[in-house]
């Protein structure tokens, strides 16, 4: 007999009766009574190997009365699956598919004469607020699952900036095997600047995994993934997690999620959501209680295996998968990853890519298929529905949101929509008189940054970009820090560019000439002596007080305000100044509300500009001390209209800070100056745009970051 090829159901009979699993040990399996054998292609060994990703194995009847009263239970039956996994992708360029078998589970059990529940698989995204510990949580659990002999497993923030901010900015996929079932994991953004992530992969997953701070509660990110599971109808579990901070209140903050949910709209079988407690760190967990954790996290696995739904395999339709996530390798092109629902995808299959109903159809091949493994990726022959996969091969103009289609019967799922850019920066050419003289600097032209914008764009739904003339872009994004992350990784890739201030977006409202502007939600904790302080600024710039409290720790006071977008740039640094690095904001996005009019500065202290070329000194930088502090030292090249410093004051002045000390015969003079000098002011990316004023631009290159005047002459004379 041939080899089996076509949909998951030609190979798998339907029996009434409940059956027991077990793997493929035989060259053949010995079919149940009235349907046909399958018999496996040799290898060139004389063994048989198995020939697709899901082979039908055998089933044995359970004799007896007990499996009568269950024959009359249930009117569908299980099957065990066998998996031919594949070697990890990307091994010394491997192509090769290095069969073995897996027996993953309880199999199959149809529901309806087009749709099967996968009992072998679940499908489960972990998101939370920014640093509530979704990472180290994942981590852990996938350590937990690996054999003793499996080399130490890398983080999930593997982007060079995740680790040093220790943040997750982008959504990845991983994958782990518990009880011989596989649990597709992802990990999502916990910052709303990267909500767009979050948006789009929820789409892929049937539950997630709410993970809330045993100490903070719910924050404002908490709200919006929340809103936005509900919304989807996805199955919430809640994991208090750090619940060995000396300072826990898993109490409260069950009580406050709980009033969360309400808050949301909740019905009442989602208020009702499974919790557990955990401490990701530690990697222990529990359902019992937070002072019942276990040794290790089986308690939340185990929870994740019985509350998560099954994800619906539709096998016998036509192919439907949406692209919700790209990836990009050097060797072989662009890397779709989606969720497979309806159809299989198969090695060297031909497909059909489509965007939306109206969209054209455009076709390709599989060259390369992919099942995630813990971190990784590894080769695959052949993916069913329910499942979460990559391939590559697909034509160049494939964007998120794209359905994979039977190109024979398209029919494509509605594309992902995301929340529209509330913050917008201009972008161009570095026109400044250093421009290309760092050693590290590869790209500089117009041609190159529209390039490494359209390639942003393709993975960042949240992100636009359009041409604004004079080889300029208007880059809009969700946020200074999403925008901020953009402008270093290209400084990093070996870009110089040169950035305006960041603009807030408004929108008219329809039929009328009415503006409207993005509001945020902003918390504030700080400690109790700067209340008066932090609510007297917030007011000052218009915010909207909504209810103060009490914070995560005694001498600690929370404030939440309503308060409009442009008014919260540069205020994390305004609220640090004025408590010393002790409060902390967190903001979401809100609404579109009023727009308030009015002159709006972005700060209170001017800038100190310079007036000629050359190189700072220690003289000059001693003698203009008393005016404030500086961003250059002795020796920084510096030009006219490069703003070199902050000033004491409210206005702007300038200065010649490359202005040398006559000749005398004090020869210690200048050592004297340059002990007298402050220490150098040293700002990140965020910190300029946060601090920028509207006449300003940002010099970025992979060395140095530059403040200069948009009217400097040293600009336009270049």
């Amino acid at each position: 007999m041939a080899p089996m090829t076509g949909s998951l159901s030609a190979h798998l009979p339907i029996h009434a009766a409940p059956l027991q699993t077990q793997a493929v040990q035989a060259r053949a399996w010995q079919a149940p009574s009235g349907t046909e054998k399958a018999a496996l292609p040799e290898s060139s060994s004389g063994a048989r190997q198995p020939a697709v990703a899901l082979a039908s194995v055998a089933a044995v009847a359970v004799g007896g009365a007990a499996a009568k009263a269950n024959r009359r239970r249930r009117r569908s039956s299980a099957f065990a699956l066998t998996v031919v996994r594949g070697v990890d992708a990307g091994r010394h360029g491997a192509s090769r598919i290095a069969a073995r078998s897996v027996a993953v589970g309880a199999g199959l059990t149809r529901i309806s004469p087009d749709e099967y529940i996968r009992e072998d698989i679940r499908n489960i995204a972990i998101i939370a607020h920014v640093d509530h510990g979704k990472t180290t949580l994942s981590n852990n659990l996938m350590k937990q699952t690996r054999g003793k002999e499996e080399a130490a497993l890398a983080s999930m923030d593997s982007n060079v900036l995740e680790a040093e901010r220790g943040i997750t900015i982008l959504a990845k996929n991983a994958a782990l095997e518990y009880k011989g079932v596989k649990i597709n994991l992802i990990d999502t953004p916990g910052h709303a600047d990267f909500g767009g992530e979050v948006e789009r992969i929820l789409n892929m997953a049937d539950a997630c995994v709410l993970l809330v701070d045993a100490q903070e509660g719910p924050m404002p990110q908490t709200k919006f993934v929340l809103k936005l599971a509900i919304k989807l109808n996805k199955k919430v579990l809640v994991c208090i997690n750090k619940v060995d901070k000396p300072n826990a209140r898993p109490s409260w903050v069950l009580d406050t999620t709980f009033d969360l949910f309400s808050s949301l709209g909740a019905d009442d079988e989602q208020c009702d959501f499974p919790v557990s407690y955990a401490s990701g760190f530690l990697g222990k967990a529990s359902v019992e209680g937070p002072d019942k954790l276990q040794d290790d996290l089986m308690p939340l696995l185990d929870q994740i295996l019985e509350q998560c739904p099954k994800p619906i395999a539709k096998a016998d339709m036509p192919l439907q998968m949406l692209v919700s996530n790209l990836d990009y390798d050097d060797h072989l092109g662009r890397v779709c990853i989606g969720r497979i629902v309806s159809g299989s995808l198969k090695l060297g299959q031909e497909i059909g890519i489509k965007y939306g109903e109206n969209g054209a159809l455009r076709t390709t091949k599989i060259s390369k298929l992919y099942e995630f493994n813990n971190n990784g990726r590894r080769e695959i022959s052949e993916m069913l529905a329910g499942d979460i996969c990559a391939f590559t091969g697909s034509d160049k103009d494939v964007v998120i949101g794209d359905t994979v289609v039977d190109p024979k019967d398209p029919r494509p799922l509605p594309p992902i929509e995301v929340q529209e850019p509330t913050v917008e920066l201009e972008f161009g050419p570095n026109t400044s008189p250093l421009a290309n003289k760092d050693i590290m600097t590869k790209w500089v032209t117009s041609a190159h940054i529209k390039a490494r914008l359209e390639k942003e764009c393709l993975t960042n739904l949240a992100l636009r970009f359009s041409p604004d003339g004079n080889e300029n872009f208007k880059v809009k994004g969700r946020g200074t820090l999403q925008l901020g992350i953009l402008l270093e990784n290209m400084r990093r890739e070996g870009f110089e560019m040169m950035v305006g201030a960041p603009q807030v977006l408004t929108r008219k409202v329809e039929g009328t000439k009415q503006l409207e502007e993005p509001w945020e939600e902003a918390i504030i904790e700080c400690p109790d002596e700067y209340q008066n302080d932090v609510m007297e600024e917030m007011l000052r710039v218009g915010g909207e007080l909504q209810n103060m409290g009490d914070g995560s720790m005694k001498g600690l006071t929370q404030l939440i305000f309503h308060i409009p977008t442009k008014m919260l740039i540069g205020m994390q640094g305004k609220l640090m100044m004025m408590s010393r690095g002790q409060a902390m904001l967190s903001a979401q996005f809100l609404r579109w509300g009023t727009y308030k009019s009015g002159d709006f500065k972005a700060r209170e202290q001017g800038s100190i500009s310079n007036s000629a070329d050359g190189e700072a000194n220690h003289f000059s930088l001693g003698k203009m001390g008393k005016f404030g502090g500086f961003f250059v030292e002795h020796g920084t090249p510096v030009y006219p209209g490069m703003v070199v410093g902050i000033n004491n004051k409210a206005d702007n002045i300038e200065v010649n800070i490359a202005k040398g000390k006559g000749s005398d015969n004090m020869r210690n003079k200048n050592k004297e100056t340059a002990e007298t000098v402050s220490p150098v002011i040293r700002m990140g990316i965020d910190e300029y745009l946060g601090w920028m004023d509207t006449d300003e631009k940002l010099e970025v290159t992979p060395g140095a970051l530059r403040l200069v005047k948009a009217n400097s002459k040293a600009l336009s004379a270049r």
